[in-house]
This record gives C-alpha cells, structure tokens and sequence, in this order.
C-alpha cells in the first residue's frame, strides 16, 4: 500500500477514539485494525479491573509489564504489543507519555544511526518524528558516510501528544497509571508487578525508570526529591534492586535554562536554517510531514566574561560545592565542568532552539548548569545576543539510582532474576535514542521470554543497536554511557542510510515489521539490485576514451565495467550517467536522478557501493571473523577456575561478566588474546562447536 493511502486510511479511523487529540498522519504503521484501549488509574484493593480481555478481582493478567513511558518504554510497550501479547505500560501519569525533559532534538552524531535503526525494526521514534518536525539538518557532511546522519527538532508539546495517541490506539496494549513499588517473583522467576495494593501478573517485566529511582534535583544548594521538573521520584523499587543484589550507583545527568524568545537579540545570532531535504527520519515516508514551515535555530557563543563569572562562582555549583556524589556525562558535560576542564578555550558554542512553535521558550544547548538561578541569569546576559535575555526556567542538575549493565544478558535480562529486563537510562546511558534503542531490544526479547522463544541477539557488527547493548553488557560504564560513530568498528557498513538493509528483515522476522514497510524495503532493494546490475553488465571501452577524457579520468586498455569506473574518487554517478549518454550505452532508468525521494535513496545506495566497495568488502571480512567467535556459544555459569593456564585477571573478569559467547568475552577489557585462544580450544577439545545464533 503506498504511504499516501496508508495516511488516508489511518486519518479516517481518528475520530472512533474520543480520548485521542486530534493530529494528521499515520502514527504506526501497523495494519491490524486498532481497538479501543483501557484506561486505568490506579485501582483500589476490591475494585473489579478490566484490562487486556482479562477481568479479575484484584489481579490483572498480562504477558509483559512495562515500567514506565519514556522513549525506552514506549519502544518497549509498543515492540511487546505489535508482536502480539498482552501488554501492560505502568507510568505516573499518562500526560507525561513521551515527554521530552531535556532537549527538543532527535538524531545528530551517532543518534541519528540509532533513530533509524529503531525506525528500521518497527519502532515509532522516527515516524512520530517526520509529524512534530520543526527543524531539521544534515550533520556530519565534512565527513564520510559513515559518520553522517540528521539531527531533528521536535514540538516538545506535539512529539508526546502524538506519542500518547499511539500508544492509545495500539492493539494490545494497556496504559496504566500508577506507581509501581516492586517486581514479584516465585520459583527464581518473574511472575508480576506490586501496583498500589493490586497485583499485576506477567511473564516477563521490563523496567525503564530513567532518572526516577531517588530522583534528586540540584539547583545551587537547593535540593528537590524529584525525577526532573514536575515529577516525583521512586524509591520502592531502588529498594527492591537493592534487596535483588543489583550493584545500584549514582549517576547525574542536567539541563539547561529556558529563555524567552522575545528577549534574544537575533541580530547578533547567526541563524542555521532548516534542510527540508535532509529528512524523512523514517523510512516509512518520501517526506516529512511538519505542521507549519520549519524553524531555524540559532548560534552564539560564550565569552571571557562568561568564563570569568563561572570561575568566581564556582563554589555556588551544586556539583562543585560537593553537593551532588552522581557521575556526570563525559561527552555531554555542564558549563561549568567545560570551563574547568578545557580552561584554555577562549569560547564555547551555543545553540538556541526553539521547543514548540508557540512558545516563547527557548532551549539553551551547551549552557546545562546547577549553579543558583541568579547567577544563571548573570551568565546568560554575557552572551552575545543575549544582554537583555529573560529567563523562562532555570536550568538544574539530576541524580538518580542507575544499576550496573554487567549484570545484564546481551538480550537486555538480569542474570539475577530471569523474565526481568532493564532498558535505557536506568543502565547507565544518557540520551533518547540510546533509551529507544534499549527499549525496543528489552521489548523484543521480553514478549519472546513470555512465549518461551529464544531470545534475538543484536550484533555489534550489524547495528549501532549492537554496539551499544554489547558495549554496555560487556564493558559496563563508568560514566553516563554516550553513542559514538567511533565506538563502531565497522561503521562503515552500518550507515544511518541502510538500517532499512540492515535491521527490517530483523523487524519482519519477529513480527514487528507491517507490509507496507516491508515490501515498501524489497521495492527499494530490487531497484538496488537492478541499478548496481546494470552498471556491473555495462563496459566502458578504449573507443570511449575521448569521452572519458572530457570527465578528467584516466582511458582504458581493455573494457571496463561502469561500476568498476564509480569507483574512481574523480567520477560521481552523475558523471558515469553523462559518460553512459554520451557514449550510448545502455543504463537502467533507475540510475536516473528525478525520479523522487526513495529513486533518490536507491541512486545513493548504489553510489556508495561504488565508491567505497573495497573497504565495505574489507570491513565485511573483519565482521565475518567477528561473527564466527559470537557464534561459539559458552555453556552458561561456566567456571573458569577450573580453565587451567588463565592469567588471574581474566579468570576474575570472564568469572564476573560470564559472557554468553566467544565474541563477547575478546572484548571484555583486560582478557588476553592468549586466554581467548585458551577458552576456544577448551570449547573445541569438549565437543563445542560454533552454533549460528538466533537472528
């Protein structure tokens, strides 16, 4: 079905759903037909609860709870629910679905691979994306394709109400509100959830608490037991981790103040302006679908003065008045921590992006604090642009509980307590896209734990999804856990522009992928296909070599393919397109420019190929050798005491991680690739042979 009648069809059915806002466009792409969902509030002891076709006193059953409606819980809730099974989503309150806390933007450096990865498996955060745009820009063009992606803004007030619709209107899917103070278990397994004095029953419960276990809020020496702004904490279940024996740390996170539009002197703000062009964020549309014409956002920078204020206040600083005990993020860090840390830099870059398009607020990026809101105030009106700026909000500091990922399975579940899952910022990462990318694998393999399936493995040589889960479940962190391109060895096969290749097949395997995203990627692979045939089949020959000349590259002895000459760094498709017309040969009209956004796609993924076949065909080799060790399984609760010839220090740390494969223990940090070679032969010498692992 092309994306224009799927918008028409789903526009059509809105009006069935009176609890459901009013908003354009399809918001899932799933084709089964939605039923009206069960609201709850938190239900009294007696009371009769319906929800999920499922009517008890007291108890209600379901196959999967999720804890919480942040980006990891939306993707989650909503990966349990499309892949058939009864699913509950248990938040503080519903308003709160998909509320954007911190910044307004989705995508940038690295972000941006896992906004589309999420997006190729079935996920919602790039559809809900390309309907609450209001700015959006390509990043990373200075550098390879590896490197670059889109970094989107979104209306803070419309990106959740539309997040709220779908949750609404998905299929199996029950919204809760209420406060969840413990996960139940019998027999070493999950078997529900304590909500208030009712007991929810499930298979499998996926937590994605964020910043609220013992939420604590820092503004100078002001302190306030709270999530973030409007939202208080949660402590019952820090106590329930706790008594489980999760190793519970302190993280910090922040934000930064709001000012008012109307006060910033744009004179004095260079503009960056939207490129319409550079999205869709999913790969379910040809197009964006923003409300009204996009945004622009603006640049300054920081001053001597600014620098000198921050200095003399120093102590004011929630963080280094010794207020907050929390780890802070290394890649993302507070204007104080840049003054201090990098002292000899004159200046430090602003952005000013506007939150929603009729607000007045506007986000200050590069400016997170938890200095006192009077001299927050003072350092904003050092900024150029910015004398007279009035400030809406000030910015704060945020620590909360975060239990350590080494203590997690490569499918995201505790090795303390089977059936439960742990998903975004609670392990130790910051940002929504890292959140969304755990939230849609816990929700995956906890809808597969509740059916008794084999859980899904995401490699990190397939996905920047991959990356980071191993990363994560592996290495552990030591900081709030930020994605980077360079933390991907094979970046260079897992492009933003291919996550469709990559992970819909993936998607479409455990059921989350409609068919109308599914043939929508075979449409687009068979032209792929096709293009990259034609120039294959095509030869360029010595009597074309005037033509050649004329473009600047070098003749040929014998016949050369057309695709063996896009490989030359001189010749674009474009120029092989002008050379194939000049000199009559024949090309297939998928190669041809014009031919709209997803023509525009399949032409890039052929020039890419091109241009860049021996190194994809290296890296290809490099994961392939990666892929035969993570295909040699490791017996669970193997004792390498009793492995002799391990050095002490592997012993300790394969003992403490128990990596489920080969793979995974290479990349334990201080395991010897003697003691790797050791464990192999161990594995063989036993009758241990390398099994292929589920995809």
């Amino acid at each position: 079905m092309p994306p224009e009648a799927l918008e028409q069809r789903v526009v059509g059915r809105l009006s069935a759903f009176p609890t459901i806002i009013t908003a354009p466009g399809p918001f899932s792409d799933d084709d089964r037909r939605p039923t009206q969902p069960t609201i709850l509030n938190q239900p009294r002891r007696g009371d009769r609860t319906h929800a999920g076709g499922v009517t008890i006193r007291g108890v209600t059953e379901f196959d999967v709870v999720v804890v919480g409606a942040g980006h990891a819980g939306i993707e989650a809730a909503l990966a349990s629910a499309r892949m058939g099974l009864r699913t509950a989503c248990i938040t503080m309150r519903l308003d709160r679905v998909g509320h954007l806390p911190c910044n307004c933007s989705i995508g940038g450096p690295a972000k941006g691979h896992m906004a589309r990865e999420v997006d190729a498996l079935g996920g919602q955060m790039g559809v809900t994306t390309d309907y609450a745009l209001t700015h959006i820009r390509r990043v990373g063009t200075g550098k390879g394709p590896a490197v670059q992606t889109v970094r989107a803004h979104v209306c803070k007030s419309l990106y959740p109400r539309l997040m709220q619709q779908v949750m609404a209107q998905q299929p199996n899917l029950t919204m809760i509100a209420g406060v969840v103070l413990r996960v139940l278990e019998s027999n070493g397994r999950v078997v529900g959830v304590q909500l208030g004095e009712t007991t929810i029953s499930a298979k499998a419960v996926v937590l994605t608490t964020g910043t609220f276990l013992n939420g604590l809020c820092h503004e100078g020496r002001n302190k306030t037991h709270a999530a973030r702004q409007g939202d208080a904490p949660s402590v019952d279940l820090s106590t329930f981790l706790r008594d489980l024996g999760v190793n519970l740390r302190r993280f910090k996170t922040g934000t930064t103040p709001r000012i008012r539009l109307s006060s910033i002197d744009f004179s004095k703000t260079p503009a960056l302006d939207s490129e319409p062009e550079a999205g869709p964020v999913s790969f379910l549309h040809d197009r964006t679908f923003p409300e009204r014409p996009l945004l622009p956002c603006w640049q300054t920078r920081t001053s001597a003065e600014t620098h000198e204020l921050i200095q003399a206040n120093l102590h004011e600083s929630a963080m280094y008045a010794g207020e907050i005990e929390g780890i802070g993020p290394r890649y993302c860090p507070s204007i104080e921590d840049k003054i201090v840390r990098f002292a000899d830099k004159e200046s430090h870059p602003i952005f000013l992006e506007q939150e929603e398009w009729d607000s007045e607020s506007v986000y200050v990026q590069g400016v997170s604090t938890s200095l006192p809101a009077e001299i927050q105030i003072k350092l904003l009106r050092t900024v150029s642009g910015l004398a007279d700026v009035e400030m809406l909000r000030p910015g704060y500091a945020v620590e909360y509980d975060m239990a350590d990922p080494l203590q997690l399975t490569p499918h995201l579940m505790s090795k303390l307590l089977p059936g439960l899952f742990l998903a975004g910022q609670l392990n130790g990462t910051s940002g929504y896209e890292e959140a969304a990318g755990q939230g849609i694998v816990a929700g995956i393999n906890a809808a597969r734990f509740a059916s008794d399936e084999e859980p899904v493995d995401f490699h990190r040589n397939e996905s920047f999804i991959g990356v980071m889960v191993d990363d994560l479940v592996t290495k552990g962190v030591e900081d709030p856990y930020r994605m980077l391109t360079a933390r991907a060895e094979h970046r260079l096969l897992l492009r933003h522009d291919n996550a469709d290749a990559r992970l819909t097949p993936l998607g479409r395997s455990v059921g989350l992928v409609s068919d109308a995203r599914w043939e929508r990627l075979l449409s687009k692979q068979e032209a792929i296909a096709r293009g990259r045939a034609s120039l294959e089949g095509t030869y360029a020959l010595p009597i074309h070599n005037d033509v050649l000349g004329e473009y600047d590259t070098s003749p040929v002895d014998g016949r050369v393919s057309l695709f063996d000459l896009l490989k030359r760094p001189e010749l674009s498709l474009d120029a092989i397109v002008g050379i194939a017309n000049r000199c009559d040969l024949p090309i297939h009209e998928v190669l041809l420019s014009g031919r709209g956004a997803l023509g525009e796609q399949v032409r890039e993924q052929i020039a890419l190929s091109g241009m860049y076949d021996g190194y994809i065909q290296r890296q290809e080799r490099l994961a392939g050798q990666h892929r035969r060790l993570d295909a040699m399984r490791i017996p669970a609760s193997f004792d390498y005491t009793t492995l002799g010839g391990l050095s002490y220090e592997s012993r300790e740390k394969l003992g403490r991680v128990q990596p489920a494969t080969v793979g995974q223990a290479s990349r334990i940090p201080g395991v010897r690739p003697a003691d790797v070679a050791l464990l192999i032969g161990h594995l063989k010498a036993s009758g241990r042979r390398p099994t292929s692992v589920l995809r």
